[in-house]
C-alpha cells in the first residue's frame, strides 16, 4: 500500500500528466491528509520555458500554480493507486503578482482546496520565495 512517507522519494512525473520541457514543479513537498492541502518546489532554470532574461514571467507563475494543483491531484490518485489524470484550468480569480523571481531562486506553491465536486477543484494559492516573501495569490479552478 502507498503511503505518504513516500512523499520524499516519489519522482514528480509520476504524479503529473506533464512531460519535460513543460514541467514547472521539482517537487512535492508536503500532503496535508486532512485538507489535501500541498506544497510544491520549483527551482527557476535560466533557460526554462517561461524564464526571460533570467526572469520566471507571469505565464510561468501562472502554470507553476496549475500544475501544483495537478500535483495534488495526483498524489491523491497515487495514493489510491488511480491513474493520473490530465486537467484543464477553468478559471484564475484575483491573480496577484507582487514579484518576480530571478533564474535560480527557489520557490513554493501552496494549494489549499476550498471546494470539490465532479472532478472540478477550487483551491487558493500562494506561491512564496525560499525567504518567505509573497511572488502570487489566486483562486484557481481545474477540471480533471
Amino acid at each position: 500500500m502507498r503511503t505518504i512517507d513516500d512523499i520524499t522519494t516519489l519522482d514528480i512525473l509520476v504524479i503529473l500528466p506533464h512531460r519535460r520541457p513543460f514541467v514547472l514543479i521539482d517537487r512535492l513537498e508536503s500532503y496535508d491528509e486532512a485538507t489535501t492541502a500541498v506544497t510544491t518546489s520549483y527551482t527557476v532554470p535560466k533557460d526554462g520555458v517561461f524564464v526571460e532574461d533570467g526572469i520566471f514571467r507571469a505565464e510561468g507563475i501562472m502554470e507553476n500554480i496549475a500544475q501544483s494543483c495537478a500535483a495534488r491531484i495526483g498524489f491523491y490518485d497515487w495514493l489510491h493507486e488511480l491513474p493520473v489524470k490530465p486537467g484543464v484550468i477553468g478559471s484564475v480569480k484575483g491573480l496577484s503578482i507582487s514579484c518576480f523571481p530571478k533564474a535560480g531562486e527557489r520557490i513554493f506553491t501552496h494549494i489549499t482546496p476550498k471546494a470539490e465536486a465532479m472532478g472540478v477543484l477550487l483551491a487558493s494559492a500562494v506561491v512564496k520565495t525560499e525567504n518567505g516573501a509573497v511572488v502570487a495569490e489566486s483562486q484557481i479552478k481545474v477540471a480533471v
